[in-house]
């Protein structure tokens, strides 16, 4: 009985990991992004790679048909959330899939683990898989909203990155003797970084349909919601229209994005510093702990 019974666990347990490893998206490969950026050239937001969304499933199809159908998906809080998917390059039917695939994991798991460990003659209360599927539940119906919520916390950081670097670049351009608009386009077209590709289709469709350049900036950086961005367009419109220095205020506008980026590294490195302050102290007590018990049981010895 105990073999059957670390058989069956075992068994679980791997149907558990396939089951994780199905539903936790994964990242491409180099040589499928190679031949993405070959074939669609300059990319979108995010272009869906092979493999990113691929593993969703019937079941999860299924669910989104669902939503879908039941108007879960034209809920007027999703449009809140129209700043994160533009900028992850995500949707509304990838979030329910994954909400739909975690959940329905952490629904379907305790109960089947409950039903081996009875067949195993492990006797436990109907109240802890039912508790256990209700927490399960809640984890996975907050662990899709918490990951696209990182991501496009990390993509706007490192928007913000290119965006200042952008700027060095185009204030470059501007002292060699280019014009604005040929300075926007060549600094944007130095990088194959996605955002940078992201500028430069931006500008190249400005440029054909006779746009302003601030105007597609300014409105990128309210689809994104990056401020830097929309403070890049007020300048390059006041340049346009008022007749401002461009050089200038570039350069000014460079050295405060450096200044920003600057004092957000300061603080970061601050805040990991002192979260490494409880672990150190603890090191150090385990130390003093292990150099001076056997001191210490030597004197309670004595007595």
């Amino acid at each position: 009985m105990t073999t059957t019974a670390i058989v069956l666990g075992l068994l679980v347990g791997l149907g558990c990991a396939g089951v994780l490893y199905a539903l936790v998206p994964v990242a491409p490969s180099l040589e499928a992004m190679v031949r993405v950026e070959a074939r669609k050239g300059p990319p979108g937001d995010q272009p869906v790679l092979p493999g990113r969304v691929g593993r969703v499933g019937r079941v999860q199809q299924s669910g989104i048909t669902w939503a879908r159908d039941a108007g879960v998906l034209d809920h007027p809080s999703w449009s809140s959330l129209s700043t994160t998917f533009a900028l992850t390059g995500s949707s509304p039917d990838v979030v329910v899939a994954r909400v739909l695939g975690w959940a329905g994991s952490g629904l379907v798991l305790p109960p089947a683990l409950w039903a081996l460990a009875s067949l195993a003659g492990v006797a436990l209360p109907l109240v802890v898989p039912v508790a256990l599927a209700a927490v399960l539940v809640l984890v996975g119906t907050v662990v899709p909203f918490a990951q696209l919520f990182d991501d496009a916390k990390v993509r706007r950081r490192h928007v913000r990155i290119v965006v200042g670097s952008y700027v060095d670049l185009v204030v470059l351009c501007l002292a060699g003797g280019a014009g604005i608009e040929s300075a926007l386009l060549a600094a944007a077209d130095v990088s194959t970084d996605w955002a940078s590709r992201r500028l430069l289709r931006s500008l190249l469709l400005a440029r054909d349909s006779g746009q302003p350049a601030w105007s597609v900036l300014g409105d990128l950086g309210r689809q994104w919601d990056v401020q830097e961005l929309c403070e890049l367009a007020s300048t390059l419109q006041l340049a346009g229209t008022e007749g401002a220095r461009v050089r200038q205020a570039l350069s000014a506008r460079a050295v405060s994005l450096r200044r920003h980026e600057q004092a957000d590294a300061e603080s970061a490195a601050n805040a990991t510093t002192e979260r490494l302050f409880l672990p150190g102290a603890l090191l150090l007590v385990g130390f003093l702990l292990f150099i001076g018990y056997p001191a210490f049981s030597r004197i309670l010895g004595g007595f």
